[in-house]
């Protein structure tokens, strides 16, 4: 056989190995959708942990988060007995935001998650005056 054709075999039989290890790779290769996944199984909680009564330990406003229909949604704000109605809230996909009106303060308040860590819930304060800042939730009870 000529030295080319050795080469030209050599070549062929190279690429037809590296099409047979491709093709049976693929297989214990898991799709790359089953590893990215947008949304949690029916439900599962996108953030688990977050569900639960948080309180602000400067304040003092409980707040309870429940996971329903596949998101989160806040279901009751409170001070010392007085309870709040949520005027807003909106949940996309990693941050949850509620917008309630303080009556004794006569503000608008909006709390806006950052971090879930264990049982502090990281979050960013503002009032409809302007004024804002950080804050961190203590859970108080699981959901």
């Amino acid at each position: 056989m000529s030295p080319n054709k050795k080469v030209l075999l050599t070549v062929l039989i190279f690429f037809a190995a590296m099409l047979m290890i491709a093709c049976s790779c693929s297989s214990i290769i898991p799709n790359i959708s089953s590893i990215v996944a947008t949304k949690p199984p029916t439900g599962q909680e996108a953030m688990p942990g977050l569900a639960g009564t948080w309180l602000d330990p400067e304040t003092k406003d409980q707040f309870v988060i429940a996971w329903q229909n596949n998101t989160y949604v806040v279901t009751s704000v409170t001070w010392e007995g007085t309870s709040y109605s949520i005027t807003s809230q909106s949940w996309n996909g990693s941050v949850l935001s509620w917008t309630y009106v303080d009556t004794d303060l006569n503000l608008t308040v909006t709390h806006t998650t950052s971090s879930l860590s264990g049982d502090n819930l990281n979050a960013i304060w503002s009032y409809s005056d302007g004024t804002s800042g950080p804050e961190t939730f203590t859970r108080v009870a699981p959901f």
